[in-house]
């Protein structure tokens, strides 16, 4: 017995008893009632761990995306594959041969659909393909366009440079010619230069000769560059390169005493000798010397003397500067160096500490050692010795600050103190303190300048 499904109006063969039956192409669930005075049949057992699903519908949809894009990318070939399926999809509507949607359906009586479907499906993939070939010529006519551009500036700029080129050569040749028609009357402007170039270096205006040859070599320049030089400008040349070997001759006379000069006056002076700067500059200025040069033997000595200046050079300073307003309209000036060693006194002013020096200047000069912690025995005044460099111990007369503190005192004889603290390098100063004894203080006191606190 056959009947059709409710759904898809596809023939099915059922069980005359009744029952109910599933459409093997769409999945509907058909009842069928039994026959007038027979029993009922009971519905068949399905089993949902066995029931198949029917995936062909998701088949179709994501193969008909993949030939799209596969069909867009390869341009003009998707489309004739697209052609070809729609051939197919036209021949299996028409009854001519099984169409691909009927390949997948094979027993589904829908034909009409599959066909329509599948002639759908063959329109997309030409379609998707006709459109990637079209952006395809796009892309390749727009390159060509640009390639076409690009070759055309190219041409125009190459004319451009060419037409320049041919332009100046013309005013070059022009120039050229101008100067070959005034080469005698430059010749005698050129003579009467080197003539005064040449009494300049017999009254021993060596500077001047040089200058005024600067000039003459500038006004012959373009005269030099013809091919061929005239030859009134030419038959003047040979005295040109004399006069100039004779004034590179002086000038390096000249360059060699003043070099010798000033290392003479870096060595000899002793605020030179101690500035890194100036001694390797003078140093590398009579290295340049040759024994060919004046004052050779001189600069020999000059050497060993710069040498000796790098060795001696005091170390950087370490000294800080301040400036700071008084608070009655005046200015306090402030120089401090801290000690490089360091001490501990026991409690109640235990812990490493470092001394300072100060020299502070406002309307006279003040010069303080300080510490951080402990007590100068210097209340009444007192003294302490003092040591500039290996130079001989003196005694130097000190007293307490009028705030009565005992953590500084001022040194006395201000004048001869900062005399001897310009010239020195280290400083050493044995002070006393309360139940602590002597302790001696070192300080780096090299590069102090006093021109800072005016």
């Amino acid at each position: 017995m056959q009947i059709k499904c409710h759904q898809c109006h596809n023939l099915l063969a059922v069980n005359p008893a009744g029952g109910q039956f599933r459409c093997p192409t769409c999945g509907a669930i058909n009842v069928v009632g039994a026959p007038v005075g027979s029993a009922v049949a009971p519905p068949p057992r399905t089993n949902n761990a066995t029931k198949k699903k029917d995936s062909r519908r998701g088949l179709v949809i994501v193969g008909s995306l993949v030939l799209c894009l596969v069909s867009l990318l390869i341009g003009w070939w998707g489309a004739a594959l697209g052609a070809v399926l729609l051939a197919w999809a036209i021949a299996g509507a028409i009854g001519k041969m099984k169409g691909p949607l009927n390949l997948l359906f094979p027993d589904s009586g829908r034909t009409a659909l599959l066909a329509a479907v599948g002639i759908g499906l063959a329109v997309s993939v030409t379609t998707c393909g006709a459109m990637g070939g079209v952006a395809e010529y796009d892309a390749q006519k727009k390159e060509a366009r640009e390639a076409q551009e690009k070759a055309d500036s190219d041409a125009a700029e190459k004319e451009k440079r060419e037409k320049q080129k041919s332009e100046a050569a013309a005013v070059r040749a022009k120039h050229e010619a101008e100067l070959n028609a005034k080469a005698g009357e430059a010749a005698k402007d050129y003579a009467a230069k080197l003539d005064a170039v040449e009494s300049l270096t017999q009254q021993d205006k060596w500077q001047e000769a040089g200058d005024e040859m600067k000039e003459v070599t500038a006004s012959i320049g373009e005269y030099k560059q013809l091919d061929p030089i005239p030859e009134e400008i030419a038959a003047l040349m040979p005295r040109h390169d004399l006069l100039t070997s004779k004034l590179d001759a002086n000038r390096r006379v000249r360059e060699a005493v003043a070099w010798i000069e000033r290392a003479e006056a870096v060595v000899g002076e002793k605020g030179k000798c101690q500035d890194p700067s100036e001694v390797k500059s003078a140093r590398k200025q009579v290295e340049g010397l040759v024994e060919s040069d004046p004052g050779y033997t001189r600069v020999q000595e000059l050497n060993a003397e710069l040498d000796a200046c790098l060795k001696n050079m005091p170390p950087p300073s370490k000294w800080l500067y301040d400036m700071r307003a008084d608070p009655m309209g005046g200015t306090v000036s402030l120089a401090a160096v801290q000690s490089s060693n360091m001490f501990d006194f026991d409690f109640p002013y235990q812990g490493t500490q470092q001394a300072t020096l100060m020299v502070r200047h406002e309307s006279g000069t003040d010069i303080i050692l300080s510490i951080e912690r402990g007590q100068f025995t210097c209340a009444l005044g007192c003294s302490v010795m003092v040591r500039f460099d290996d130079g001989k111990t003196e005694r130097w007369r000190a007293v307490g600050p009028s705030d009565h503190s005992t953590e500084s005192i001022f040194l006395r004889r201000e004048s001869s103190f900062m005399k001897k603290l310009k010239k020195a390098r280290t400083l050493r100063i044995e002070a006393e303190f309360f139940q602590e004894g002597t302790r001696v203080l070192e300080f780096p006191v090299a590069r102090f300048d006093p021109s800072k606190l005016n």
